[in-house]
């Protein structure tokens, strides 16, 4: 009798462990982020290109009840000429920026936006699948290859961003 309490203890113990672990590294995203960098990678030709220039303006929020959001533009967007973009004006504005809005699920460190609503309509109702890593008050997010919305090229995203404080 006391060694099945002792066995359901130590299963107890390894299974708030687990849960524990996983509740840390969903709230080591948890907050705000600035992006700082965006390097895209061409898978075929390997060559590296920064993404929207050397500072790029975005943020992305990750919120405790599993809700994310994240919006990325060029700083050198230029706003539409009138109240109105022309159809030129509205497909620049398109081209030079990223935003979509979901929930997500982190598992070791992978994370998953399921994306609700996006600037793309191809993304809405898809799963979007990301590797994270948060060191200090960084957090580098990779995607795997995917075929980029900005080159139309077959690439590897590495995004860093700062905790907003």
């Amino acid at each position: 009798m006391f060694s099945m309490v002792r066995m359901g203890l130590a299963a107890l113990i390894v299974v708030i462990t687990a849960v524990w672990s996983m509740a840390q590294a969903g709230d080591s995203v948890v907050g705000s982020w600035r992006l700082l960098s965006w390097v895209q990678e061409d898978v075929e030709s390997k060559a590296v290109q920064t993404v929207f220039g050397d500072s790029p303006v975005g943020v992305i929020t990750y919120t405790s009840d599993g809700h994310m959001s994240v919006f990325i533009a060029n700083p050198k967007r230029r706003p539409a000429g009138g109240p109105f973009a022309t159809d030129a004006e509205a497909a620049d504005l398109y081209r030079t920026m990223v935003a979509y809005s979901g929930t997500y699920s982190i598992d070791g460190n992978n994370v998953t936006h399921k994306v609700e609503v996006s600037w793309n309509q191809a993304w809405n109702g898809t799963d979007q699948h990301r590797f994270i890593e948060v060191k200090d008050n960084r957090l580098t997010i990779k995607t795997p290859t995917m075929v980029s919305q900005i080159s139309g090229k077959r690439s590897i995203n590495t995004l860093v961003w700062e905790r907003m404080k």
